[in-house]
């Protein structure tokens, strides 16, 4: 066989497999050019090149290398002062400099972690078809705080397994727990709950697999596994250790905040700071109004009394509204129009969509006070009214009142009606939205109705016309078909007496005591305080509406779910029971340790497991150099590939373990190495003997990341936020496409601050609709555990760099960063500052000539049409940073920048 046959290899009946055998440190080989390796990982690599007859490739220069181990350790590019540091630098170390700046850069966790939420189906919403959103970005932020603090690999392990299960568990630790809490739920009507927790058990069952053993373990579900040595029994043994977990509790258990909703417990987080602002001036508003209303609230016996006399005086003397004797109609929907004898005005004829009524009338009434609208009914009618809309709901709208005395404008205030639609209170026909007024439906068709307003200021002085205007602006014929307008003059304090008061007042009668306190009440709303009081109901109402935001958690059940195999892995078919437990071929599971998942997690994690530690070390250098040594990160089973360092791959298991689990030790061994740093660039007889680098002759080249794409696009246009942590954010993208999905869709609402520009691993991730340039550069919808992104090269992907809105926007944004960073350079600095901005290295002869050749060519054409440059400028999404320069300049650099930000060399690591 020879070095490059990577097949599958089935090991002899009765030989373990080679990945079910703890690693052992292996020694390190022996190499002709011992001077070439920096660190053990290329003793191993330079071994096997040796043996093939092979040298490694050149040393990368330095801009390419320190491109290529920023976008490697933080997901972004280095800056043009950076690369120009680096290349100046020629102490020996220089680049441990670099690698350690990059591991401690709080980016370093937002770019490691997202191959990790690939693993945990990290998204913010269900899945499936209703797929509604939910709140999880407090596991995302705790993965990136864990990685970013070097949390121990194992520690990481055990607190997203069983962080609730340890001795008083932090809410950090049962935050962490959201790993197994991202799974998908499905809650559509008609679902079997039972099916759909047994689902969610089996997902957990087969992540945990996948993640930690790389292992197909979900082919066990049915039947025992045809290739690798797992039985089913063993699978719902493991199964076991996951079923404790409550699905749907009805009755909070209050400890530390858990609560629990349909798809299982849920942990309170503290409040957002812009939640905490909003509560302390609402609560600062509150207390005010509290304060106001105890001072005034000991003076109401005696302002009651005086008012009880008052309103009693006037109901003796009689409220007189006085009917307004109408001058002059008008519509603007061109109707026809009587006026009735006693004083009513009666619409027909034609039956608009919209009208508003304009009516004159003159009065001899002084200090008037009140003003009124009836709505009447009449044969005429349909359905008699009082609208004219239909005959089975004659509702009308009336969306503004208006009141004019001899021209001045008249406020309305302290609206009240006989009745008003739920939704269309009477107070919206005075509120200045035409969009809302005031209707009568819910009960109110075929009955006369009133309405009252107030005026602030009394008016009338024995010659005075006024005029109203009737706004009706809600369509479909919705007018009043017959209405009438009244005054009061005098004290309008009795039109806050219920009209049963009124008529026992008027006669002169005492009011027993369940009347007075009728009265009571209605004092209480017509005092100048009642407005302080809804006021207060407000502020309460909106304070009790700031709900902190809750994470999904895992937590066990007070006792333990019987658990039976599961025939052919269905629901209904229960087989034999079974007890926790793991997989027999890997090692045992210590006595000491519990049989829940906190037992399972340490069970992983000790050094005698033969896969954890090498599946980990795999996936990071997979990152790192674009394929695993084991090039099946899922399947380091019988049917998956053998590894082509063996003893690489074994000796940074054990370091990995030696180090204290610590992720950045082991990445910056393999980012130091001369393995890493060779150039990239591949000879025809190599790229022919060995396509996919497999015995690492040079150095790593392929593309990044759909996220990081995005990263890399914001930080060379100079829009990159350093906003982190929180909710999901809202970048633009295409309009409409969450409304082909879901049940009740949520709105996709774009962010118009710094949210809009803050990394991809911030945006919103709904998994029926995934942000669309991350889908097109493969990234996953995250409905299952996704070990290893594809890499396709499509057409739609070079559409998407040249007009996907976000990416126009980076290219204009770019353009202004370019000019304003050479301020005084002519086109060829330009050219220059821009490429090493894009790409780090300076541009060969042919592209710098190319490059000047479009800046001239688009800069003479705008200068001759400098409206289409502002048409330019102008569809592109406004940018705050580019509103000062001149838009003949933006638009002709935006060519250039557009071409270098859809290069193929801009969005590969090499």
């Amino acid at each position: 066989m020879t070095a490059l046959a990577l097949a599958t290899v089935v090991p002899a009946q009765g030989s373990p497999h080679w990945a079910y055998t703890a690693p052992k440190r292996p020694e390190l080989p022996s190499v002709a050019d011992a001077a070439w390796s920096v660190n053990a990982i290329d003793r191993f690599v330079l071994a096997r090149l040796e043996a093939e007859g092979l040298r490694p490739s050149p040393v990368a220069d330095r801009a390419r290398l320190l491109r290529r181990v920023s976008l490697e350790l933080i997901g972004l590019p280095p800056s043009v002062e950076e690369v120009e540091a680096f290349e100046e630098d020629r102490s020996p170390d220089a680049f441990e400099a670099v690698v350690d700046r990059l591991l401690a850069s709080p980016h370093f966790g937002e770019h490691q972690a997202r191959s990790w939420l690939d693993l945990a189906r990290y998204a913010d919403s269900n899945g499936f078809q209703a797929d509604q959103l939910r709140d999880s970005w407090a596991f995302r932020d705790w993965v990136i705080e864990a990685i970013n603090a070097d949390m121990p690999f194992d520690r990481f392990t055990v607190e997203q397994l069983a962080g609730d299960l340890l001795p008083e568990a932090t809410d950090a630790q049962r935050i962490a727990t959201g790993f197994h809490r991202t799974v998908p739920c499905n809650v559509e009507a008609g679902v079997d709950p039972e099916q759909n927790r047994i689902n969610q058990v089996a997902d957990r069952v087969n992540t945990t697999a996948t993640v930690w053993l790389g292992t197909t373990m979900s082919c066990a579900q049915c039947h025992d596994h045809k290739y690798d040595p797992f039985s089913q029994r063993e699978y719902y043994r493991m199964f076991a250790v996951f079923n404790n977990t409550p699905l749907e509790v009805r009755n909070p258990n209050g400890d530390k905040g858990v609560q629990y909703d349909f798809w299982g417990p849920t942990l309170d987080l503290p409040f957002l700071p812009e939640q905490r602002a909003e509560r302390a001036r609402l609560l600062e508003l509150r207390d005010d109004v509290e304060g106001r209303l105890a001072k005034r609230d000991a003076n109401f016996e005696a302002e009651f009394t005086q008012w009880e006399r008052d309103v009693a005086t006037t109901a003796r003397a009689g409220v007189d509204w006085r009917v307004l004797e109408v001058a002059s109609f008008a519509s603007t929907g061109d109707e026809s129009h009587d006026v009735l004898p006693d004083g009513s005005v009666l619409v027909g004829g034609r039956l608009p969509g919209t009208a508003t009524y304009t009516v004159v009338a003159k009065t001899a009434l002084r200090n008037i006070t009140a003003l009124r609208v009836e709505a009447l009914t009449h044969p005429s009618l349909p359905g008699t009214g009082p609208g004219r809309g239909d005959d089975a709901r004659p509702n009308f709208i009336l969306s503004e009142l208006g009141v004019r005395a001899d021209g001045a404008a008249l406020e309305l205030r302290d609206a009240r009606a006989s009745h008003s639609q739920k939704g269309w209170d009477v107070s919206q026909a005075v509120d200045g939205n035409p969009r809302k007024g005031w209707a009568i439906g819910g009960g109110g068709f075929f009955k006369d109705h009133w309405a009252a307003f107030r005026l602030r200021d009394p008016v009338g002085d024995g010659d005075t016309t006024l005029t109203f205007t009737l706004d009706q602006n809600f369509g479909r014929g919705r007018t009043i078909g017959r209405f009438r307008l009244s005054v009061l003059a005098g004290d309008p304090a009795i039109l806050d007496v219920p009209e049963g008061l009124v008529k026992v007042l008027r006669r002169g009668q005492a009011l027993n005591g369940k009347q007075r306190a009728r009265l009571r009440t209605a004092y209480r709303g017509a005092r100048p305080e009642a407005a302080l009081e809804r006021e207060l109901k407000q502020l309460r109402k909106k304070i009790e509406a700031i709900k902190p935001p809750t994470t999904l958690v895992m937590m066990e059940n007070p006792e333990p779910r019987e658990t039976r195999v599961l025939e052919r892995g269905s629901h209904d078919a229960e087989g034999d029971a079974v007890t926790p437990g793991a997989p027999a071929v890997l090692h045992d599971w210590s006595p000491e340790l519990p049989r829940d998942r906190l037992g399972l997690a340490r069970w992983l994690v000790d050094p005698e497991n033969p896969l954890v530690a090498r599946v980990t070390v795999n996936r990071w250098w997979s990152q790192l150099f674009g394929d695993g040594l084991v090039s099946t990160e899922e399947d380091f089973g019988t049917r998956g590939a053998r590894p082509s360092h063996p003893a690489l791959l074994d000796w940074l298991a054990t370091e990995l373990v030696r180090s204290g689990w610590s992720r950045k030790h082991v990445i910056k061994l393999m980012v130091m190495s001369a393995t890493y740093g060779q150039s990239s660039v591949a000879s025809p007889t190599l790229r022919g003997r060995d396509p996919h680098n497999r015995l690492l002759a040079r150095g790593p080249r392929f593309r990044l990341s759909a996220e990081s794409i995005r990263d890399n696009a914001l930080a060379i246009s100079g829009l990159l936020s350093e906003g982190r942590g929180g909710p999901p954010v809202f970048p633009p993208q295409p309009s409409g496409l969450w409304r082909q999905t879901g049940r009740n869709e949520p709105k996709y609402v774009v962010h118009d601050d710094e949210r809009r520009f803050r990394r991809g691993v911030y945006v919103v991730w709904r998994r029926a609709a995934p942000y669309p340039s991350f889908v097109l550069f493969d990234g996953p919808d995250r409905s299952a555990c996704h070990p290893e992104r594809s890499r396709t090269n499509t057409p739609l992907q070079a559409l998407a760099l040249m007009n996907d809105e976000a990416h126009v926007e980076m290219a204009l944004a770019f353009a202004g960063r370019v000019l304003r960073e050479v301020p005084q350079g002519d086109v060829s600095q330009r050219v220059t500052h821009a490429f090493r901005t894009a790409l780090a290295r300076h541009p060969q002869p042919a592209e710098q000539r190319h490059l000047e050749a479009v800046a001239r060519r688009e800069l003479k054409r705008l200068r001759a049409n400098p409206d289409e440059a502002r048409r330019i400028v102008r569809g592109i999404r406004g940018i705050k940073a580019t509103e000062d320069i001149d838009p003949v300049d933006l638009a002709g650099w935006w060519f250039v920048t557009s071409v270098l930000l859809n290069l193929d060399e801009t969005i590969t690591k090499g």
